[in-house]
């Protein structure tokens, strides 16, 4: 490990000051204990509960209304989804992404939060031995796809952008977006004391929102795979899935807790901290293609990839001498739009600056990746000629996606070497001990963690177990 990254750790275990981004590597850092994780979610957690106005939330006046005002919350949002498909089965154009640049733009802001699904419900796996928590558990481990790849939220997740080529633009992405998923780690290493919070939180992520709905109708509709949006329509169901699953986990814990009002008061904050942080619907609401593209050029910038035609000029300066500083490439792409080399809402083949980049002949080809140049190109051709459907979503499609092969061909034994651990002992407490750390955010979606969920499945929940146990 790096000197630079061991000091910035040595910080956050001592509480030094921190961005949210250093935060979420502290807590899927697999080398760094439990221990050290639940006092920094303690400190975290207290502090963003600090921030929260009890007058300003949102939420049923008492316990026993949770359930109806949930539903009524659910058929709300369905209306309003039936009169969206009304307006545009009337001719409307799509409302959240007008082409496959800007649906790009969102699945990249929103990849924090998705890479770390489910991680607030982690700590419930330890009270397996308590009935109480058993719905709790339940859906964190149909987040963890009961151990298979192709239902496990994160690989989905990850298998999307990676079919995409969007898997590493989230290097672009300014920290706030990372401030949600800290929240969610933060839950999911927080120690028993903030109980209520974490069913609070869970209560109001399960709830079908509006956004979610449309998303999946407009992503399909552009040719992206929408399963993972599809997905939590469908396992979020209020009437058997993992919004009814929150509503029951809340009235039996509630029935158990001595302080009532105490009880009541945790789980609204709880609630509340769906709030923190920048929502989807945030994300939709300021699509900026532009900001997008800067963010592509300053990287190109940064890393001295733009060394190209020393003797082309744009405005008394070459290529590299705009890009020597990130911070001049605004006033390049100003340069261009002045001078006609790029054309807004036009063929984006009329813009000399696209050809450059595009044509095999051009001076800058090769410099944009594929992915890079879509974007580029919905920026430049504007609502009437950018892209309305993802040019390759036939071969996707028609692909077998690399989660039907995962197979690690570097492997340190650790996994042999924990199921001779398990099967050796006779003992389920001891097997369950054993397991529960490969369940967490850092592991579950990697072969150990895989293999660790459909064994503890197997152990307590068999009836929900497909674990082959000639792989036992």
């Amino acid at each position: 490990m790096p000197v630079v990254v061991k000091e910035r750790l040595l910080d956050l275990l001592q509480d030094n000051q921190q961005n949210y981004y250093e935060l979420f590597v502290f807590f899927l850092d697999p080398d760094i204990s439990s221990f050290e994780k639940e006092k920094k979610a303690r400190d975290f957690l207290n502090k963003e509960i600090d921030k929260i106005d009890q007058k300003k939330i949102d939420f049923p006046a008492t316990i026993n209304t949770v359930k109806e005002w949930c539903e009524n919350d659910n058929k709300q949002n369905c209306e309003l989804f039936q009169t969206y498909l009304n307006r545009r089965q009337n001719g409307g154009e799509r409302e959240y992404f007008k082409n496959v640049g800007q649906a790009f733009e969102f699945l990249i802001k929103v990849s924090p939060t998705k890479k770390v699904d489910g991680a607030w419900l982690y700590s419930s796996v330890h009270y397996w031995n308590d009935p109480v928590f058993h719905d709790l558990i339940i859906t964190y481990l149909e987040e963890l796809g009961l151990g298979e790849p192709k239902a496990n939220h994160v690989c989905i997740y990850d298998d999307l952008l990676r079919s995409l080529g969007l898997d590493s633009f989230d290097l672009l992405l300014e920290d706030e977006y990372y401030h949600n998923a800290v929240i969610q780690l933060a839950l999911g290493y927080a120690p028993p004391e903030f109980i209520p919070e974490i069913v609070g939180f869970n209560l109001g992520y399960e709830q079908l929102p509006l956004h979610l709905l449309i998303s999946n109708y407009e992503l399909a509709e552009l040719g992206i795979d929408s399963k993972y949006f599809n997905l939590h329509i469908t396992i979020d169901n209020i009437d058997n899935g993992h919004a009814d699953k929150a509503i029951k986990v809340i009235e039996n814990i509630y029935d158990k807790y001595r302080d009532k009002e105490l009880f009541f008061n945790k789980l609204k904050r709880g609630f509340a901290l769906n709030n923190h942080g920048v929502s989807s619907s945030k994300i939709i609401k300021n699509l900026n293609l532009e900001d997008l593209v800067l963010k592509i050029l300053k990287r190109k910038a940064l890393v001295g990839q733009l060394i190209h035609n020393e003797t082309r000029q744009f405005g008394c300066k070459t290529i590299n001498q705009w890009l020597s500083n990130p911070e001049d490439v605004n006033g390049l792409v100003t340069h261009l739009i002045d001078h006609k080399w790029i054309k807004f809402n036009t063929d984006p083949e009329q813009s000399v600056f696209w050809r450059m980049i595009n044509e095999e002949n051009g001076k800058m080809f090769g410099v944009f990746n594929p992915v890079e140049r879509q974007i580029i190109h919905d920026w430049i051709a504007g609502s009437d000629h950018s892209s309305n459907f993802l040019a390759y979503s036939r071969e996707l499609k028609n692909s077998q996606r690399i989660q039907d092969y995962l197979f690690s061909y570097i492997s340190d034994g650790e996994l042999d070497a924990l199921q001779e651990r398990v099967q050796k002992s006779h003992d389920l407490a001891i097997k369950i001990c054993k397991l529960t750390p490969f369940l967490a955010p850092d592991s579950h979606h990697k072969s150990i963690g895989l293999w660790s969920t459909r064994k503890y499945v197997e152990l307590l929940f068999p009836y929900l177990s497909s674990f082959n146990k000639t792989n036992s």
